[in-house]
């Protein structure tokens, strides 16, 4: 087991902790949307229901993507400019769940929303294993 763990230790970036902590944090949400289907489908259903919960998002969104991109500008390798990209779409998104909540919940109304879930976890699980290893 150790042998693997080494192995894995020496693709990871490990040097840049920025990378590491949203690298982690993406793929654990991709797997999630596997393991936990049913719940995220229950989450994304939260918003055509509730219009407070835009605003909750929002104010969840714009922390984590002002320290993106305050504390990180860095567009030097691969895997920063995915975090960065990442970022200031994040910021995007908060902005818009923030001022204009109704096309965020407008969007997620949509059927092929909800039935496409799977493809957040795919998504999640490539960012996450970008800036993890690139």
């Amino acid at each position: 087991m150790t042998d693997i763990t080494n192995i894995l230790a020496g693709y990871i970036n490990t040097h840049d902790p920025f990378l590491l902590f949203f690298g982690s944090f993406y793929f654990v949400l991709g797997v999630s949307c596997f393991f936990a289907r049913n719940a995220w489908k229950e989450f994304a259903a939260l918003f055509v229901d509730n219009d407070a919960l835009s605003l909750i998002m929002g104010v969840l969104i714009l922390p984590i993507s002002l320290s993106i991109i305050a504390f990180y500008w860095n567009w030097e390798t691969l895997g920063s400019t995915i975090l960065m990209v990442t970022g200031i779409l994040a910021l995007i998104k908060a902005l818009t769940l923030l001022m204009r909540p109704s096309i965020f919940q407008n969007f997620v109304r949509k059927e092929f929303v909800r039935k496409w879930l799977w493809l957040d976890g795919v998504s999640g699980i490539t960012l996450g294993l970008a800036m993890l290893l690139l």
